[in-house]
């Protein structure tokens, strides 16, 4: 049996038995052994591959805990009004949206995501009229960067249904205009609401976009993804399925359950374990949706079916809805390792950190929003809120169990973005964000790989370099540990490997 040994190499293992390495053994698709190089004698044989990495750092394999494989894949193929993309006032988005309708037939939607209003000129949403003034024969539906809001033009509202009469669903929000009632044309989680009256995305280039996301992730050393998107289904999951099997997409993706799919489970004969269970909580119409007698019922379903719950929960109140709500299913049915998760927990002040902590809880955070959107932060969310802001440090502090994710497409997918926000707490501009929440680089590696493992169960074949596990190695220009803080996102993956198998980027 062949082998592919890896030497000469500067392997930051995340394995506390052996914590650094120069020397890697993969035999198939694990990690035979991890250790010196004076061994390398003793393991080469005549038709291994022996490769010699001259100093580069190896990593395990990036896991992003927590991000949406289907909206990233649609973003790729829609119009990119980030600010990445030099967005910088709404009229930069008419002239976009004009010059695409005049390649596309009358009547064929226009999708454009990741806009920011706090990065234009305007500094707010762009209107149904906006969108009406650079499209009238195309319906057109805009996605706010969050995922969370969007806008539609005249015909798209038609033909998604929404008029003045029109009443607001369940935990979403039609913006108005105070004069005439009319829709704007802002939306605010209906999401949902638009995926049952918005045409999809033609197959084929949703299969584009997946391909173009699988290389981007592998560029970026993400070698496990978990798809928290409260969309999946049945019909989602088969074709994530054929997506691996053909291998358009190659990271290992768990997915998880939409709270739909997990009450129809039991009419399949054979689900495959998911990465829990999506809850979405918020407080979009200024009142807790789904109500606290709701959420309790559902955390209580998932977790005697021996499942994780997910649960989305942004604000404060929202995020101690959530910890009753697991406390209830605990007191109903007590259990050690259950690992609920709280997705974002976004503002967290020390006595609910501790409570969550108490009841064992999961936190699935994204240390990346403090780069991207910390110049927002600063300007809009209060001082006393700003200091338990993504509190990574609180969190650490109060033993509670953390994984690290981008939440893409809502950020960029690069990991070491993540980790350079964690340890410095510097916005794009190099502003501070609660400079006392930050970590170390260590403990933010750990949490982009065993932390990320552990939140979905996968600690014994994930997370580190260590025999018996996975070979999802990362092959970095430099060592983490060795460059300046602020200067970790601009290290380089050289390349790779899934499975033992290498994918130079």
């Amino acid at each position: 049996m062949s082998r592919t040994i890896l030497f000469n190499a500067n392997a930051i293992t995340m394995n506390g038995a052996e914590p650094r390495a120069d020397l890697v053994c993969v035999e198939e698709d694990r990690i035979l052994f991890v250790g010196g190089k004076d061994k390398l004698s003793m393991l080469k044989g005549s038709n291994d591959t022996v490769i010699d990495c001259a100093g580069m750092t190896l990593l395990p394999g990036f896991i992003d805990a927590h991000c949406h494989i289907f909206a990233y894949a649609e973003n790729l193929v829609s119009l990119n009004f980030s600010p990445d993309a030099r967005t910088l006032s709404i009229s930069d988005m008419q002239r976009t949206i004009s010059s695409d309708c005049k390649n596309k037939p009358p009547g064929t939607w226009i999708r454009g995501k990741g806009y920011n209003e706090f990065c234009l000129a305007e500094k707010r949403h762009p209107s149904r009229w906006d969108l009406d003034a650079a499209a009238s024969s195309h319906p057109v539906k805009l996605t706010h960067r969050s995922g969370h809001a969007h806008v539609l033009n005249s015909l798209a509202l038609k033909e998604a249904g929404i008029t003045a009469e029109t009443g607001d669903p369940p935990g979403g929000l039609i913006e108005r205009d105070l004069a005439t009632g009319e829709p704007t044309g802002l939306l605010f989680g209906m999401g949902q609401y638009l995926a049952n009256r918005v045409p999809p995305l033609e197959s084929s280039e949703l299969e584009r976009g997946v391909k173009i996301a699988s290389d981007t992730l592998l560029s970026h050393g993400i070698t496990s993804i978990q798809d928290a998107s409260f969309a999946n289904d049945w019909s989602r999951r088969l074709r994530l399925e054929s997506w691996k099997e053909r291998e358009i997409l190659k990271p290992r993706v768990s997915m998880m359950m939409g709270l739909k799919e997990f009450s129809e489970s039991g009419l399949r004969s054979s689900i495959p374990r998911p990465g829990g269970v999506k809850i979405i909580a918020d407080q979009i119409t200024g009142t807790l949706h789904p109500s606290q007698e709701e959420l309790n019922a559902y955390v209580d379903a998932i977790h005697k079916a021996g499942l994780q719950a997910a649960i989305h929960a942004v604000e404060e109140p929202v995020i101690e809805a959530a910890c009753i709500a697991i406390e209830h299913a605990l007191n109903r049915n007590p259990k050690q390792d259950h690992r609920h998760r709280i997705e974002h927990c976004s503002v967290c002040p020390p006595d609910l950190l501790k409570r969550l902590t108490g009841i064992g809880v999961f936190v699935v955070t994204q240390p990346a929003f403090i780069y991207y959107s910390g110049d927002r932060y600063l300007d809009t969310v209060p001082g006393e809120k700003l200091e338990h802001l993504y509190a990574i440090g609180s969190m650490r502090d109060s033993n509670l169990r953390i994984g690290f994710s981008s939440d893409f497409p809502i950020a960029d997918p690069n990991p070491l973005v993540g980790i350079q926000a964690a340890v410095t707490r510097k916005s794009q501009s190099g502003v501070q964000v609660s400079p006392q929440q930050r970590i170390s680089v260590a403990e933010a590696l750990y949490m982009y790989t065993m932390g990320a493992a552990c939140a979905n169960f996968e600690e014994e074949v994930k997370g580190s370099l260590a025999p018996g596990k996975y070979a999802d190695i990362v092959a970095l220009s430099e060592d983490p540990f060795a460059v300046m803080p602020e200067c970790i996102k601009d290290i380089r993956v050289q390349w790779t490997m899934i499975g033992g198998r290498i994918f130079h980027v």
